[in-house]
Formats: structure tokens, sequence, C-alpha cells
């Protein structure tokens, strides 16, 4: 059972580490890794959409990575926007902290045609914001696990499926 009681942004959940670690670079892992953090950040991103309609940002961010994984952007290129995000990230934090992890989020999903391993900043940007928007309900945390529990499903059923496939 995942344990959401001690989360934080800090720590690794191992489970779902243990398999993201293995996955190497510009490998078909890598682009599933990818697909995995955008269908992460898929289950909140409405959310941000609704509060936040003018904002493009992170739609194109989605579409650079979406252009990297099938090979019509090159990763810097990809990667360059990244930082795009963040800073307007650090913009919303100001008045909007909650709605900034979506942001975060989607910035871990953009860097991880860079570096596999920021596909589980991007799941874990989505708990984050999952536990500040839901802080004062009593079932936060089963919220979070049920988040979490449904991550590392989706990543197992991924890449099962890709196994399958190249066996």
């Amino acid at each position: 059972m995942v344990d959401m009681k001690h989360f934080t942004l800090t720590k690794h959940d191992d489970e779902l580490y243990s398999i993201i670690k293995e996955v190497i670079h510009h490998s078909e892992k890598h682009i599933l890794l990818a697909q995995w953090a955008i269908d992460c950040l898929s289950r909140v991103l409405n959310e941000y959409e609704a509060q936040y309609p003018e904002d493009t940002i992170l739609t194109t961010a989605i579409n650079k990575l979406q252009l990297w994984m099938v090979g019509k952007l090159a990763m810097w290129e990809a990667r360059k926007y990244t930082f795009r995000v963040l800073e307007h990230a650090r913009q919303i934090e100001k008045t909007d902290k909650t709605y900034a992890q979506i942001i975060r989020a989607t910035s871990h999903a953009l860097a991880t045609c860079h570096v596999p391993r920021h596909a589980e900043g991007s799941a874990m940007y989505v708990i984050s914001y999952l536990k500040l928007k839901n802080i004062q309900r009593p079932d936060v945390i089963e919220i979070m696990e049920k988040e979490r529990v449904w991550q590392i499903d989706h990543l197992k059923s991924i890449m099962d499926i890709r196994n399958k496939k190249t066996a």
C-alpha cells in the first residue's frame, strides 16, 4: 500500500523510482516515460486550464514534448522551453502555490526529454497539487494515495505493454 502520510517532494517513491531509474536515455522506454508523464499531468491539467483559461504555456510545453517524442523536435530545443515554464511557475507561485504545482509538473514532464528521471517529478508535483488543493478535506491522504496507485499501475501497464511487443 502506498503511504502518503509522509509525502514530500524531496523523497523518491521507492516502487516508482525502481521502474524509472532503469530507463536508458533515447530508448523506447524513455519515450514511454515521457508519455506517462503527460498522462499523469493530464489528470489535473483541465483544472489548471479552467483556472487560467488564457494561459497557453502548458499546452505549448506538452506539444513540444510530443514533437520530441516523434523525432520532430531536437531534445535541446524542447528542453529550452522548460526554463520558460519554470519562470512561469515562479511567477504564479507568488499568488497561487496550489496551481503552480501543475506548472512544475509540466516542466518536469517536458524535462523528461533530457533526463528520463524527470518523469517522476511530474508525478510528484501532481500529488503535491492534489495535497494542496484538498488539504482541508479529511480524505486528502486517500486522494493522494489513490493517485499514486494509479500512477504506478499506469506506468507498469505502459512498460508491460512495450515489453510484450518487443518480446
